[in-house]
């Protein structure tokens, strides 16, 4: 059983690296032979994208043929995860899972966000890129303790930085995580550019 378990999920790794229709079904056959969520978005979608970054490395023209629809595939798969995870009733904390705008790379925090709530975490999040005034009603929650920023883009540095001084200035005791190829330049209390560093970073 553990071996077609494991067949189901590298089914859905293949799925969504190729772009192939019905990669949401193999996410949710996946939860029916045991995995979790959060085990399906770190092996199963992370480890796609993993896979799919290493093809374009050697091969961008390629990769760039299907990447609109392996995106569209695992956003597919986020939706119908999404779908079968309750509210917690009593979460340990809240946490905002963001991008600034104009980040085009935004995969990450869609999968972050759900991650999170996979783990109970009470979740703000935005399927936009946000500036300050965005963040005011998480600011305002007391229950919210992480920020969780992914930065990518080089240029947008400086609007990541100043929304974390912001948000600092609001919320002394507020933490910040940040993950991607920028994360360390921003001003984030700590740096995880791996999932399972988020969850142990926050302790869930």
């Amino acid at each position: 059983m553990a071996s077609q378990s494991s067949e189901a999920l590298g089914r859905l790794v293949e799925s969504i690296f190729h772009g192939k229709p019905g990669s949401a079904e193999i996410a949710l056959s996946c939860l029916e032979q045991g995995f979790g969520v959060d085990e399906i978005l770190t092996r199963g979608v992370v480890g796609a994208w993993i896979e799919f970054a290493a093809w374009y490395d050697r091969d961008p023209d390629g990769a760039l043929k299907v990447w609109m629809e392996s995106y569209n595939e695992t956003n597919r798969v986020l939706r119908a995860l999404e779908s079968v995870i309750r509210a917690p009733e009593n979460p340990p904390f809240s946490a905002a899972v963001f991008t600034v705008r104009g980040e085009g790379h935004v995969l990450m925090r869609d999968v972050l966000s759900l991650l999170l709530r996979s783990r109970g975490v009470r979740v703000y999040s935005s399927r936009k890129g946000v500036v300050p005034e965005d963040l005011a009603e998480p600011i305002s929650d007391p229950s919210l303790k992480w920020l969780v920023v992914s930065c990518t883009e080089a240029e947008l540095n400086g609007q990541v930085i100043a929304l974390i001084r912001w948000a600092k200035q609001k919320r002394p005791d507020l933490r910040v995580v940040a993950g991607g190829p920028q994360a360390g330049k921003v001003g984030a209390d700590i740096v995880a550019n791996d999932p399972s560093d988020l969850l142990r970073a926050l302790g869930v």
